[in-house]
């Protein structure tokens, strides 16, 4: 595997922080970086960076240059340069060459000195169109029907690192221009979207989910982004708002689409209003995707045998078939670069309704999704699987089921 980071070429006996950071910034921003992780540990601190949901070690530095460095850091955002021995969080933009982008930080004290996390968001490449996710064409029409609706629940599920925050700025984004009034609760914004008015919670003073979805209530939005919905009060209100006239995008930690209703049950939503607001389920996962610079195929799977509802949806004349990645430097030897999206979605007709209103298992909705010949996420993974977006390995990765 490629090292991203030389720290042995930035770091000579004299070193300055400033310029090391400047150095680090660059290059994560330029190798697709998520996060940039300095952890310290007994003998020397560690240097990670989190690329396509995987960490990726860059080497060593002294703890003694870590301090030097952490502390710049907190510096320039702001941070209490003095606090050691709580957490801190900060903020920064930065100009990494051509892009700007901005950085959120965590610091935490550990056994062996400060642990300091930076999230990179570059607008450059994070934000993204709807056509541009992974939907396919049958699920991309359903959600622009459903954002099209006066009011209602929207929710989208997935676990943590999923993409669902970029799903909703993706609907945001549509949606905004329209004249209506789009407002937004977060934990924390993570992006400026023009056209929104965007609010983020703040425990520290009692402000939560629930006290700002209720206070947002009063400024006659039409259209309400909920971060996450975790607990029975934001739930209720939520879908009370869904019911009296507001559209309401929410997201939610399950990782099904069925099982998201079976979430909001268990918050003490009532099943009848959920069952009258929800007008959509979108679940989703991250797959990585194969390098196409060293995409090779695996001539053993050419004949596959596949279900009905995947080979209706293959393109026309679309062979079926496997392939992998060798890895080269595009992918800094993986195989794989990028990620893909996997989407399962269902808007619930009269029989999934009652399904709601009786309290039935989430099992008992995925019999209904069948039914209907909606696809599930092992299936949509299947179709990645075989038009060469993604390899076998990763999906029993993410879907163990398949």
């Amino acid at each position: 595997m490629h090292i991203v980071f030389n720290v042995r070429e930035v770091l000579p006996a004299d070193a300055d922080p400033s310029m090391v950071w400047d150095a680090l910034v660059f290059a994560a921003v330029h190798n697709r970086v998520s996060d940039i992780h300095i952890l310290a540990q007994r003998q020397a601190t560690e240097l990670a960076f989190r690329i396509d949901g995987d960490m990726r070690p860059q080497g060593e530095i002294s703890n003694e240059f870590a301090r030097r460095l952490i502390s710049h850091v907190k510096s320039i955002s702001g941070m209490d340069i003095a606090e050691h021995r709580r957490p801190t969080e900060g903020r920064l933009k930065v100009q990494a060459g051509d892009r700007t982008v901005d950085l959120r930080l965590s610091s935490i004290p550990s056994i062996h000195g400060q642990d300091l996390v930076v999230r990179i968001f570059d607008h450059t490449v994070s934000l993204m169109e709807l056509t541009q996710l992974g939907l396919m064409r049958e699920q991309l029409d359903t959600i622009y029907d459903l954002i099209a609706r006066p009011h209602g629940l929207i929710l989208v599920s997935g676990p943590t690192g999923s993409g669902k925050t970029t799903t909703l700025y993706a609907m945001l984004q549509h949606l905004s221009g329209h004249a209506r009034k789009i407002v937004t609760i977060e934990d924390p914004v993570e992006y400026d979207l023009p056209g929104v008015n965007q609010t983020q919670v703040n425990y520290r003073i009692g402000v939560d989910f629930a006290h700002m979805l209720t206070a947002l209530l009063r400024q006659d939005p039409d259209i309400i982004m909920v971060g996450e919905i975790r607990d029975e009060e934001t739930a209720v209100t939520a879908v009370r708002a869904a019911n009296t006239g507001n559209l309401v995008l929410a997201t939610t930690h399950a990782t099904r689409a069925s099982r998201a209703v079976e979430t909001m049950l268990s918050l003490g939503v009532h099943p009848y209003f959920l069952a009258v607001a929800l007008r959509g389920v979108l679940a989703q996962v991250l797959v990585k995707q194969i390098c196409p610079h060293c995409k090779t195929p695996l001539p053993e799977t050419t004949e596959m045998v596949l279900e009905d509802a995947v080979r209706r949806r293959l393109p026309d004349n679309a062979e079926t078939q496997l392939y992998e990645g060798r890895g080269c430097d595009h992918c800094l030897g993986t195989g794989y670069r990028g990620r893909l999206g996997l989407f399962e979605l269902f808007a619930p007709d009269e029989n999934i309704k009652q399904l709601i209103v009786d309290r039935q298992p989430a099992m008992e909705i995925d019999k209904a999704i069948r039914k209907a010949e909606l696809l599930t996420l092992e299936e949509v993974g299947k179709l990645a699987l075989v038009t060469g977006q993604t390899t076998l390995h990763q999906l029993a990765d993410v879907l163990p089921t398949l």
